[in-house]
Order: C-alpha cells, then structure tokens, then sequence
C-alpha cells in the first residue's frame, strides 16, 4: 500500500527515531529517509520531494516548529509543500495548536505505535 511512498523521519533521539524507521519499513514504506535534525532535514527537504514527513517537535538546534516554519519558506525546496506530521512526548493542545499554525496536518504522541501510524499514513497517502 505505500512501497511507492518516501518518507523523512526527522528525531534527535537514535532510538526514538529507530523505532519509527522500522515500523514504517514493517508497513512497506517503499523508502524512508532519516535526519537527526531540523538543519538535516532542511538540506535533505532541497533535494528530495518527500511523499511525507514525520517531524519530532522538541530538537536542537532547530526545533521542529522552526523546521517546518522554514521549510515552508524556502524557495526551491523540492519537499517544501509535503505534508508534515509532527512527532510529541507531550498530548497537551498549546503545542498540538502551535504544530497545526505552523503549517503540520497533524500530530502522533510518542512512542508511535504501529495502529497510529498506519491511521495516519492511510489518511494521507492513499485515495
């Protein structure tokens, strides 16, 4: 169902960031990409036109919010109007509400599980 999709899995926390690579791999993402950083993600959105991203909120230097703030500013950016999911610790609706202003089309509460996941990524990349 998505082994024609790629997605960008952007977390600072290796293990964090692991476990969402392999639940999107057991789901048939066709390609995942990984960035430990909004800076990564940002040069990887330039030259990548991403069928998705899953975003972590809270990262250094260049949180998530600010990410994608830039993302979609940049001109040229071949991932610059992909959809973005932002990835939280937190379920409280100031930092849910500041995801959605900025531009997210939605939000997963980690530890991402794999029913949440497949609800979201059905949403968006199929029909």
């Amino acid at each position: 169902m998505f082994a024609s999709r790629s997605i960008l899995v952007v977390e600072d926390e290796i293990v964090a960031r692991s476990v969402t690579v392999r639940l999107l791999r057991q789901l048939g993402v066709g390609s995942v990409t990984e960035a430990a950083d909004g800076a990564e993600a940002l040069a990887r959105c330039d030259r990548v036109a991403f069928d998705l991203i899953l975003c972590d909120v809270e990262m250094e230097p260049l949180d998530g919010l600010a990410f994608l703030e830039n993302l979609r500013a940049r001109d040229g950016a071949r991932s610059a109007d992909a959809p973005v999911i932002m990835l939280t610790k937190h379920n409280e609706s100031d930092i849910v509400m500041a995801a959605l202003r900025a531009g997210a089309v939605g939000y997963l509460v980690k530890p991402v599980t794999t029913a949440s996941l497949t609800d979201k990524l059905t949403k968006l990349l199929t029909g």
